[in-house]
């Protein structure tokens, strides 16, 4: 199973597209903002499209209020770096999937933020789309942010998951594109492997195992007696 876990398209009208895109280019499955229904759906076509919440917020009380109010309905949960404070609670809280990089922000990610995430098994996206929006000066730049985040994670052992941010089915690229990105950011070949495919694949199988009747905690579950 495929996945590009950190689609961004701008409403429901652009599923089939992507779908459609994803496909054709080596993908069994997408997660997605601005869609409604269940957190996991299988088309007939065996595709699966995910339900996602990306989570911004000026302050903590902001930001915990709205993963407290969407964890239960999205398969995954994301939350954009910020500040020092919430980057850290994010890495240490479970409900969170995914601490997401603006490159935009001027926001150090910190080896201790990376440390408690690892902990956690909070992973570190990183979406490419400027990459392919950028040019010259700004691209380097952007570059530049990406492979020293990349980087102070990895050391940290923390895990990376490279995700397109696609906001057009144009924007996305194939497996074997995105592994070589990964290259280009620092990571070493079976790691790139890794945070195209496996990463992203094992969080969305623990999280349907946390959806599924009879989930307590990880590693925990209620058996029916006859």
């Amino acid at each position: 199973m495929v996945i590009d876990i950190g689609v961004c398209m701008s409403d429901s009208t652009q599923l089939e597209s992507f779908v459609q895109m994803a496909r054709n280019i080596g993908f069994t499955g997408l997660a997605t903002h601005n869609i409604e229904g269940e957190p996991d759906h299988l088309l007939q076509s065996g595709f699966s499209v995910l339900r996602r919440a990306d989570i911004f917020g000026k302050n903590l009380k902001i930001v915990r209020k709205q993963v407290d109010s969407v964890r239960k309905d999205v398969m995954i949960v994301s939350v954009r770096l910020n500040s020092i404070d919430l980057a850290n609670w994010a890495a240490e809280d479970q409900r969170v999937d995914l601490i997401t990089v603006d490159y935009s922000l001027e926001y150090r990610f910190r080896e201790t933020t990376a440390r408690l995430a690892a902990a956690s098994d909070t992973a570190l996206e990183i979406r490419f789309e400027p990459l392919l929006r950028l040019a010259g000066l700004n691209r380097s730049k952007v570059i530049k942010v990406y492979r020293e985040t990349v980087r102070t994670a990895i050391d940290a052992g923390m895990q990376v998951i490279l995700s397109s941010g696609a906001k057009q089915p144009l924007q996305l690229r194939s497996p074997v594109s995105m592994r070589h990105i990964c290259e280009l950011l620092g990571m070493e070949p079976k790691y790139a492997e890794n945070a195209v495919k496996q990463a992203s694949q094992e969080i969305v199988e623990r999280n349907r195992r946390r959806f599924s009747s009879g989930y307590v905690a990880d590693g925990v579950k209620v058996l029916l007696e006859d």
